[in-house]
C-alpha cells in the first residue's frame, strides 16, 4: 500500500502545470538546504544529515538548470548561469564542508521561489512562458487552456506541453 502523502504527491505533480512543477522544484531544494542547515547547526555537526540534503538540493538545481532552454544571450541564459552558480556553490559547501555559501543560495532560491508562486497565482492553468516564446501559433492556440485546439487541427501531444518537467527519477520530499 501506497503512502498517502507519497500518493498526493505524486498527484500534484502528474497534474501541475509546467510553472507549478518549477515552484516546486524550487521549494523541495529549499527544504533540502534548511534540512542541510538543521546538520550543521546539530552538536557534533551532523555530517551524514548535511551531506545527503546538499546532494539532493543539487540534483534538484540540476534539474532545473537541465529544463532551461540553451539560447547564447537573454534571459534563460541569465537563469541557466544562476542555476550554474547555485550548483557550483552547493558543490563548494559540500566538499569543503562550508555553510558559508548557504546563505546566498537560501536567498537567491527564496526570491526565485516567490516568483515562480507569484507567476502561479497570477496564470494558474497558463503553458509554461518559456515554451511559449518560442512555439508556433497553433501549438499556442493547441496548449492554451482557455482555447480549446480546432476540432479538425492536429492535437500536440500531452508531452509536448510537458518537455523537460520530469523529475529525472530522484525526489523532492524530504
Amino acid at each position: 500500500m501506497q503512502d498517502p502523502r507519497a500518493a498526493y504527491l505524486e498527484s500534484q505533480v502528474l497534474t501541475a502545470t509546467p510553472q507549478k512543477l518549477r515552484l516546486m522544484l524550487i521549494e523541495g531544494a529549499l527544504r533540502f538546504l534548511y534540512r542541510a542547515e538543521a546538520g550543521y547547526d546539530s552538536e557534533p555537526i551532523d555530517r551524514a544529515m548535511v551531506s545527503e540534503s546538499l546532494t539532493r538540493a543539487r540534483n534538484i538545481v540540476a534539474e532545473l538548470l537541465s529544463s532551461v532552454k540553451d539560447e547564447e544571450q537573454g534571459p534563460n541564459q541569465q537563469v541557466a548561469s544562476l542555476y550554474l552558480f547555485i550548483f557550483q556553490q552547493l558543490t563548494e559547501s559540500q566538499l569543503r564542508g562550508d555553510r558559508a555559501p548557504l546563505r546566498e543560495i537560501t536567498e537567491i532560491l527564496t526570491v526565485e521561489r516567490e516568483t515562480w508562486r507569484q507567476l502561479c497565482e497570477k496564470f494558474p492553468d497558463a503553458p509554461d512562458p518559456a515554451e511559449m516564446r518560442n512555439a508556433q501559433p497553433q501549438e499556442i492556440v493547441a496548449t492554451t487552456p482557455a482555447i480549446p485546439p480546432r476540432p479538425h487541427s492536429p492535437h500536440p501531444a500531452n508531452g509536448a506541453a510537458n518537455a523537460g518537467t520530469e523529475s529525472g527519477g530522484f525526489s523532492i520530499e524530504a
